[in-house]
């Protein structure tokens, strides 16, 4: 996961990083952690929908869904500006309409 600076920041512990620098987060040891997920390097497809169906309350529930973020999972980042689910399904909705409209424009009905 990888963001550019768009202005200069200081962190809380005096770190800076100018304005146009990359900076990147390395996600793997979050998705290999087998505090977070058991058996993490097990590919396991439905790991999600287990949790959601073991879940205890409607709160944990929700955090296996596919459309939140967390620190657990940054596939899709965390935050403010994380890349949600749901808009990528958006573009790629609005792909498919606009590509079957220009495969039928000038059809008579």
């Amino acid at each position: 996961m990888v963001r550019k600076a768009q202005k200069d920041f200081t962190f809380s512990d005096g770190t800076f990083i100018p304005k146009g620098t990359h900076v990147a987060a390395i996600v793997l040891p979050v998705h290999l952690d087998e505090k977070i997920y058991e058996d993490p390097l097990s590919f396991k497809p439905f790991r999600f929908a287990e949790a959601r169906e073991g879940a205890d309350d409607a709160r944990d529930a929700v955090k296996n869904q596919l459309i939140t973020t967390s620190l657990q999972y940054l596939l899709f980042s965390h935050g403010k500006h994380a890349w949600s689910v749901p808009r990528i399904f958006e573009h790629l909705r609005m792909e498919v309409l606009f590509h079957l409209r220009g495969c039928f424009r000038g059809m008579v009905y």
